[in-house]
């Protein structure tokens, strides 16, 4: 159960590094390798670095689903108006 927890954050550093690493050996890839090379190497870098917000988009979800943020009151008096079962409107 703690590995899911981290799963999302784990897999971000992951593709952050690869996409990181990629994008840094592009220059080297061009100029040893060709244009056709370099090309696949810069958009396995924009995968990566895709995925990375991916999985950061998708541990923002994960986080607002198990702790919801309080409710806001109004803006003028800041009171929470509150529905017969006990939850905010």
């Amino acid at each position: 159960m703690v590995y899911y927890n981290n799963m999302y954050k784990v897999l971000r550093i992951i593709f952050c590094v690869i996409a990181a690493a990629l994008a840094a050996a592009c220059i080297f890839i061009f100029v040893y390798a060709g244009w056709l090379w370099g090309l696949v190497a810069l958009s396995a870098a924009f995968v990566c670095g895709a995925l990375m917000v991916l999985f950061r988009q998708l541990q923002n979800k994960k986080e607002r689903r198990e702790n919801p943020p309080p409710p806001q009151g109004d803006f003028i008096t800041g009171k929470v108006n509150k529905n017969d079962d006990g939850t905010a409107e």
